[in-house]
C-alpha cells in the first residue's frame, strides 16, 4: 500500500509540474505573438519565417580573429555580435536568414534577396567613420542595396562615412566571386575599432539597428532612394 501510495503521489507531482510548464509555455509563446516574450524564447516559440531570404557573413568567424587590440578584443567578437543582433530582428521581421562563416562552404552559388558581409577597421590608427561598398562589376540592385546600407547606417549611429578608406579588400571580397550573380550583395566596414570602440563595443543595438533599416530600405522598394549612375556605393 505504501509503495502504490508512493507511486501515485510521484505520478501526481509529476503531472503538476508538466501542467506548470505547460502553462508557461503558453504564457510565453502569447507574449511572443505579441512582441513582449523572452528574448530566448522568441526563436523557439515564434512563427518560422516565411519572407525573403537574408544572408549575413559575421566577419572573419570560422577562420581568423580579424584585427585585434592591444587588450585582446578582437574585430571576430565584435562582428559576430553585430551580426547576431541583426539576425534576431530580421527573423524578428519574418525574414529568413543564415548567419555565415567568413568562408563558409554555403557561400557557392548561395541565392538569397540580399547578402551583407559585417567587418569592423583597424584597431592601430585613431579614425572614427563607417564605409560601405559592393563589386566593382556589381548590379543595380547591390548598388541599391549599398547606398540604402550608406543612408541609413548613418542616420542610424550618428557615424560619419569615411570613403577614403575603401580598399580593393572590400571591392574585391572573396564573397563577390562565390555567391550567385543575382544576389544584391554588399559590405560594411561598421566603424574603427580604436576611434569607434565604445560605440561599436556598448551600443550594439544601434550598429545593428542601422544594418537592419538598411536592408529594409532595400527589400522595401517604396524606402529605398533612387541612384543612378552610382558605383561603389557612391
Amino acid at each position: 500500500m505504501r509503495q502504490r501510495a508512493a507511486l501515485t503521489a510521484r505520478r501526481i507531482f509529476l503531472i503538476m509540474i508538466l501542467a506548470a510548464v505547460a502553462i508557461v509555455l503558453w504564457l510565453a509563446q502569447r507574449g511572443t505573438q505579441a512582441g513582449t516574450g523572452s528574448g530566448w524564447l522568441q526563436p523557439i516559440l515564434a512563427p518560422a519565417p516565411s519572407g525573403p531570404r537574408v544572408g549575413i557573413i559575421a566577419g572573419h568567424r570560422g577562420n581568423d580573429a580579424g584585427t585585434v587590440c592591444a587588450d585582446g578584443l578582437t574585430e571576430t567578437e565584435v562582428n559576430q555580435k553585430v551580426a547576431e543582433a541583426v539576425a534576431l530582428s530580421l527573423v524578428a521581421e519574418g525574414i529568413r536568414v543564415d548567419v555565415l562563416d567568413e568562408f563558409d562552404p554555403k557561400l557557392d552559388g548561395y541565392k538569397a534577396s540580399a547578402f551583407v558581409s559585417i567587418h569592423a577597421d583597424s584597431c592601430s590608427v585613431d579614425m572614427t567613420g563607417f564605409k560601405v561598398a559592393n563589386a566593382e562589376n556589381a548590379s543595380d540592385a547591390s548598388k541599391q542595396l549599398t547606398e540604402c546600407l550608406w543612408t541609413r547606417y548613418e542616420a542610424e549611429t550618428g557615424l560619419p562615412r569615411h570613403r577614403s578608406t575603401i580598399t580593393t579588400n572590400m571591392t574585391q571580397y572573396h564573397a563577390w566571386r562565390k555567391i550567385a550573380e543575382t544576389t544584391p550583395a554588399a559590405i560594411i566596414e561598421i566603424g574603427f575599432m580604436n576611434g569607434d570602440r565604445s560605440y561599436l563595443t556598448e551600443h550594439t543595438d544601434r550598429v545593428a539597428a542601422g544594418i537592419v533599416k538598411g536592408i529594409d530600405c532595400f527589400l522595401t522598394p517604396s524606402q529605398a532612394t533612387p541612384t543612378p549612375n552610382q558605383t561603389q556605393g557612391e
